[in-house]
């Protein structure tokens, strides 16, 4: 019996050094890879803004909302938008924007967006249609100087829409999300799709679920790639509640149908699928924030990768964090770029305390590889690295929207060189 005892313990004790030693294989692999970076923050920073509550990124150009920018003409958390252009290596701010009719909580800058010499920027708690009926703002480059060329709003807007929540462009289109629209419903939600000729934007389309009920919040995330859009319903209850689900609608002449609903093939509750959502040709990234992976724990979170062959959509792989744990939220955001994905995990703590991180992950063939880790160089407790992502050949873009630099949560970003360590 004794001999037996004493194999048992040996066993575990082996046991319990193979797991160790698995875990210090993961965690060097995990390891940040010291990419360059520079540090972007306001020239006017203060606290509370929340620089880099929302990003975007083209070619050398970068877009970065403060939703809560008290402006000293505006008001309190009237909201503003940065731009941010590269010149060699380096980034400087080359304008800030503002709403030309900006009122205090408008959020101006809680979303934006960017494609070539257009900025579109979102402020959901505009009053122009009702009490945070929210609106629209784009914005023109001409010779390094961004004007005010529309404000947009839902013909049909009212009370509590939140149109501009949600925001994608790609040329002369842009979509808006109003995930609080209550057409079928309390909060069902809806999405626009606008198109730009000449100067003007004119509404082309109203786009609602078919199976759309209250609490869906159907337009939460949006994605524009060619002539598909991507729609996030993260509350949807099909699978079970607030599980969430994405939809695919894609454009004919002016005329869109949908095309496809995506759920999880593991959807659970409160996953919220389609919180976030990012597309690229035929390829769909969804975030899960909430994903309860059954090792990492609750909240560690997850990203879908559907890919689409003719017109069916299909899940390829399920991406999680290689050293993820409970309340991580991976999948906070999402930015694609062909075969590329970078993921945001605000409550990741390798900084300390919801520091945050990113993920970088590589496609290939029909496999998604992780490539790399993202962490801010001065991270620390409560930046929430990772909140806002996007990717340009190159060049990764990561905010931490509490950043103290200028001030209690003001926020900043960081930009990544990627040149050399993605392949």
């Amino acid at each position: 019996m004794t001999t037996i005892i004493n194999q048992y313990s040996k066993r575990r004790r082996f046991t319990s050094i193979l797991a160790a030693l698995l875990m210090v294989i993961v965690l060097t692999a995990c390891a940040a890879i010291p990419y360059p970076q520079q540090k972007l923050i306001a020239n006017d920073g203060a606290s509370e803004d929340f620089f880099g509550y929302s990003v975007a990124l083209s070619g050398d150009t970068a877009i970065i909302g403060a939703f809560k920018d008290d402006d000293q003409t505006l008001g309190i958390d009237a909201g503003a938008a940065y731009v941010f252009t590269r010149s060699g290596k380096t980034w400087q701010q080359q304008a800030k924007l503002t709403a030309i009719d900006g009122a205090p909580n408008d959020t101006f800058g809680g979303n934006v967006v960017l494609s070539g010499d257009t900025i579109v920027i979102g402020a959901m708690r505009d009053d122009d249609k009702g009490e945070n009926s929210g609106s629209a703002h784009v914005y023109i480059r001409s010779e390094n100087i961004w004007n005010h060329q529309a404000k947009i709003t839902a013909a049909d807007g009212a009370k509590d829409d939140a149109f501009g929540q949600s925001l994608a462009l790609s040329g002369d289109t842009v979509i808006i999300g109003a995930p609080r629209d209550d057409d079928n419903g309390k909060n069902t939600g809806s999405v626009y799709v606008f198109t730009r000729i000449g100067a003007n934007w004119q509404q082309q389309a109203k786009l609602t679920a078919d199976d759309g009920a209250s609490g869906d919040l159907f337009g939460i995330s949006v994605a524009l790639s060619g002539d598909t859009i991507l729609v996030g319903a993260d509350l949807h209850d099909n699978i079970a509640p607030n599980a969430g689900a994405v939809y695919v609608y894609t454009r004919s002449g002016n005329s869109w149908s949908q095309q496809a609903k995506l759920t999880a093939a593991d959807g659970g509750e409160t996953d919220i699928f389609g919180v976030r959502v990012a597309l690229s040709g035929d390829t769909a990234l969804i975030s899960a924030r909430r994903d309860d992976d059954d090792i990492m724990g609750v909240d560690a979170g997850s990203v879908y990768v559907f890919v689409r062959s003719g017109m069916a959509w299909t899940q390829q792989e399920k991406l999680t964090a290689p050293d993820g744990v409970a309340d991580d939220r991976f999948g906070r955001s999402v930015a694609l770029m062909g075969d590329t994905a970078l993921i945001g995990a605000m409550f990741r703590d390798d900084k300390g305390e919801n520091s945050g991180s990113a993920y970088l992950f590589e496609r290939n063939g029909k496999t998604w590889v992780y490539k790399a880790k993202l962490t801010a160089a001065d991270g620390a407790a409560d930046d929430v690295f990772g909140w806002s992502v996007a990717i340009a050949p190159g060049t990764a873009i990561v905010s931490a929207s509490r950043d103290d630099d200028n001030g209690s949560q003001s926020g900043s970003v960081y930009v990544f060189d990627i040149h050399n360590n993605v392949d």
